[in-house]
């Protein structure tokens, strides 16, 4: 048995999306938006007001017991197929196939990383605009995989995926399996497991600003010279703090993308 969280929430709408990823921080596993706000599920009791209290909005939030596969059908209803550019479909295995020039299947069980938000479609957009063939690629915070999936499509090898969420680490093991790139290296952890890696031409970071920040220089260290470190998980007003911190460490800007007030930029290694 699953409880159903309905969370109120008027504006501003941003915050949606940070109080999900809290969440999910929590333990809730699970997340349907709605035009109030959005229902998050957990197998947990768990009290959130503490970790939600320190954002400045209005919100409130009703519980429900419900059968595991009635949440996990009202979540599957809210997955859309996605199509990039007439050149990449996202689905998952409960999607139709299409005829694009390259499919992903992604079956994400309630993760991040379909390539809905908008730091995911900003770093696949960032991929499309790069040369990957045969460059080595780390992707940090990999989550289902997808970025990863989409490089190694596009040649980078060797390939790393490194999550330090076991969740996100045995999903992306089956995601990697579903699209048959199981030659990408997987590992569960966090930045500090960088020591015992080779270094790369490409390092992929969708996370958040402060681990960012805290771990930029450690991504750093591990690029070739000329290679290029790319990130999102960051709003427009942080992006010059992140600027800030990658020259500080070597890097020169190269290309930046937003959308709906996400951002992502691309350095390179000087």
């Amino acid at each position: 048995m699953y409880t159903e969280y309905k969370f109120i929430i008027e504006q501003p709408e941003i915050y949606r999306e940070i109080f999900m990823a809290e969440l999910s921080a929590l333990g809730f596993e699970g997340f349907v938006e709605t035009d109030e706000g959005f229902l998050a599920y957990t197998d947990n009791h768990i009290l959130p007001d503490e970790v939600l209290a320190k954002y400045p909005i209005e919100y409130v939030y009703k519980t429900r017991e419900v059968p595991e596969e009635n949440w996990n059908a009202s979540w599957e209803k809210q997955i859309k197929p996605l199509v990039i550019d007439e050149k990449i479909y996202i689905k998952t295995s409960f999607h139709p196939d299409k005829n694009y020039p390259l499919t992903v299947l992604i079956d994400p069980k309630m993760s991040f990383g379909t390539g809905h938000h908008e730091t995911t479609w900003l770093m696949i957009k960032q991929l499309m605009d790069m040369q990957l063939q045969n460059k080595s690629l780390l992707d940090m915070g990999a989550g289902t995989g997808v970025l990863t999936i989409i490089a190694r499509y596009y040649g980078a090898q060797p390939v790393y995926a490194v999550d330090n969420d076991k969740w996100a680490y045995n999903n992306m093991l089956e995601n990697f399996e579903k699209n048959k790139v199981s030659d990408i290296k997987s590992f569960l952890g966090d930045a500090a497991i960088l020591k015992k890696m080779i270094d790369f031409d490409i390092i992929l970071a969708n996370i958040n600003r402060n681990i960012l920040l805290a771990d930029m220089s450690k991504y750093i260290e591990k690029l070739h010279q000329g290679g290029y470190l790319v990130m999102s998980g960051f709003y427009e007003q942080d992006a010059e703090i992140i600027k800030a911190e990658a020259n500080k460490n070597g890097m020169v800007f190269e290309k930046e993308m937003s959308k709906n007030d996400w951002m992502s930029i691309r350095f390179k290694k000087i």
